[in-house]
């Protein structure tokens, strides 16, 4: 079984060294003492969530109500950012579905998520709600990012509406250091041929329409502004399933995966 991880603040591994001691408090400590029920000798990751993750192995375990979790030292990885950046633009859809989405994307190593309010989205993020969303979003990242052992969490980003987003892509793109690709099953061009020629860009956004797909105003104004549509393949996925098939598709060609 692959060793758990926690997270810690960045100041708790600023000083971390091979052979030191790194501990474990609040709710992260309760985890592993009352839920886990980890043990002097196990191995254990911590990672501040910006790239880096210590591999140690549990010296002390302390309490319950006031768990502690004591760290040996083993092995200290620094993980750069990649380049190019992966973003997932997911819009909103309804039953919570742009959820999994985000948790796909998350163990799939995506490194930023934009959450997008299209004009078919069902599903609204009103003004005065939309922080609590995005907070949810956030710690659902948060937890898959554990699952996945990732040492780096995606940014999520505040919600955008289509014209955001079209400001956004234009902005990106205008000094083409990034690549918009819509994804479009009316599109003839197949994706893998735009990732292959993103390959020296900082960042490729991928743009993920909801149930019911993208306008055809808002994929014209989003083209006029440097996006380019791809289609995935020859089948038709949900908006739930797009992004993290693209994404399998993306770390294959930008090499990720190699």
């Amino acid at each position: 079984m692959t060793a758990p991880l926690f997270w810690v603040s960045r100041d708790q591994l600023v000083d971390a060294e091979v052979g030191g001691q790194v501990s474990l408090t609040g709710d992260e400590a309760h985890h592993a003492v009352a839920a886990l029920r980890l043990r002097p000798g196990q191995v254990v990751y911590l990672s501040d969530a910006a790239g880096t993750r210590l591999t140690g192995s549990v010296s002390q375990v302390v309490g319950r109500s006031q768990a502690r979790l004591d760290v040996l030292v083993e092995e200290i990885e620094h993980q750069p950012a990649h380049k190019p950046l992966l973003t997932l633009v997911q819009a909103l859809t309804q039953d919570r579905a742009d959820e999994l989405a985000v948790a796909s994307a998350t163990q799939l190593g995506v490194d930023r998520i934009i959450p997008w309010r299209a004009s078919r989205s069902v599903t609204r993020w009103e003004p005065n709600r939309a922080a609590k969303h995005q907070a949810r979003w956030e710690r659902l990242a948060r937890a898959e990012g554990k699952v996945a052992r990732r040492a780096r969490l995606p940014r999520i980003c505040p919600v955008v509406d289509s014209a955001g987003l079209t400001r956004l892509i234009g902005d990106e793109t205008g000094n083409k250091s990034a690549h918009g690709i819509v994804l479009s099953e009316n599109s003839t061009e197949p994706l893998a041929d735009l990732l292959e020629a993103a390959k020296t860009a900082n960042d490729v956004l991928l743009i993920v329409g909801p149930e019911g797909s993208i306008s055809q105003t808002e994929l014209d104004g989003l083209e006029r502004v440097g996006a380019r549509s791809a289609r995935l393949g020859p089948e038709v996925l949900r908006a739930s399933l797009a992004g993290a098939a693209a994404l399998v598709l993306a770390c294959h060609v930008l090499g990720r995966w190699a």
